[in-house]
This record gives C-alpha cells, structure tokens and sequence, in this order.
C-alpha cells in the first residue's frame, strides 16, 4: 500500500471513529460551544441565539437558524453585524492550539474578515463511553492474554480490567487535560507476569496528564514523560 494511500485509510478511520455512536446528537446541534485562538474567541449555539465574542471585546449575535448538514459537515448562514455570515463545522479531529487538547470539530467562521478557526464539541466526546482495549503500557506492547481494559463512564467513573483484577478510579477533564485518581481494584492473584504488568497499568494511570486521538482511532493517555497507555476501541 502506498503512503498517500496509507495515509487516505486512516484519515477514514478516524472519521469513522469521530462519527460513531459518542455523538447522538446531529453534528453542531445546540448546546455547542467552539473556540479559537489569535485572535481569540469563543462561540456558543443556542436553541435560540448564536453568538460570537471576540477577546477584544466585540460581540456579534444572531437568530440561530436551522442547520444545513451534510455527511460530517454541518453550517449555520448568519448575519452578524449587519455583515452575511457562516459557522462551518467538520468532524474532524482539532487540537487547540495553547492546551493541546483535542476537540472531535474543527470550526471555521467566515464573513468578518480574515477567517476565524477553531476547535468545536466536547472532548470528553472522544472518550465515548465503551471500552478500549490496552495495547500499549509505558512504550511497551500489552499482555494480550491479560485484555486489560479502559471504560470511560457518564458518572466520571473510569472502569475496566487492570490486566488481572477489574479496577474503578475517578476521571477529571478540565480545559488543560486529564487527570485520574488512585483506583480501587479487586484482589485476585493471577501469573507473575500478569500482576507485574497490572501494577505498572494502574501506576501509568495515576500519572495521566492529558490524552489524546490518533489518525487510526486508537486512545493515547498521556504521562508527564510521555505515553502512559495506548488502547484500541474494541
């Protein structure tokens, strides 16, 4: 297989992923939110309103009027300020340039001069709410026979199967990263290698500083010295 056509299929792949069953809502409905930087501004969609405020204190709002979507493209036709207008939102993964953190839309606002662009929807999207499956713990390939596993749950809880024992943790995401607490796990004794590697998952795990979504799907937890764990959607 060529690079280019390499690199098509896991762009596909990722599309697949950001359009899958995390987002049940129709792509940019209200409440949304987006932002971008330099300049700065942050955008929110409303039943109601859309509005627009720039750092620099300027405030533009508008009608919010029936989204035109199309496969993985959705776009609001505005007038902000007297001045025709456009939202364009695509489901394609966006990083956010001063955290890093990745959003599952990239935002485009057109008609106010030079283009606005950005990051839209909620990373905590990404996360979904079905498991993954560890494939990587601390740079180095998982025990397949342990199938330890990773549940991002609605109530913040953080579940799965540490390689030996299930385990529960909290998970906290905030506007610069993500964080999980100490875990609590069950006390089954299973083969040296087995316990050796869960010990290192749930170390990895208390050392979770961010994450993020690569171009084939698969979850990266980010540590402070790098990639805590990788995992695969199931």
């Amino acid at each position: 297989m060529s690079r280019k056509n390499r690199l098509g299929r896991l762009a596909g792949l990722a599309a697949l992923v950001l359009s899958g069953g995390a987002f049940a809502a129709p792509l940019g409905a209200p409440p949304y939110s987006a932002r971008g930087q330099e300049p700065g501004w942050h955008l929110t969609v409303s039943q109601d309103n859309i509005v627009l405020e720039m750092a620099a204190g300027e405030r533009f709002q508008a009608p919010t009027p029936r989204a035109r979507r199309t496969g993985r493209r959705a776009r609001y036709d505005i007038v902000f300020g007297g001045r025709p207008s456009r939202v364009a939102i695509e489901r394609r993964l966006c990083h956010d340039t001063m955290s890093g953190m990745p959003h599952p839309d990239s935002v485009a606002i057109f008609g106010l001069g030079a283009v606005l662009r950005g990051c839209g929807g909620l990373p905590r999207d990404l996360l979904g709410t079905d498991e993954w499956t560890v494939t990587q713990i601390g740079g180095k390939p998982a025990l397949a026979k342990a199938g330890a596993t990773l549940q991002f749950l609605e109530d913040s809880a953080l579940v799965g199967k540490a390689s030996c024992n299930r385990f529960r943790a909290t998970f906290k995401l905030t506007g610069e990263g993500l964080s999980i607490g100490p875990a609590a796990a069950t006390m089954m004794a299973c083969e040296p290698a087995i316990m050796q590697q869960e010990q290192v998952l749930l170390r990895q795990l208390e050392g979770v500083v961010g994450f993020d979504i690569r171009p084939n799907g698969n979850l990266v937890l980010k540590g402070k010295a790098g990639e805590a764990l990788v995992a695969r959607r199931r």
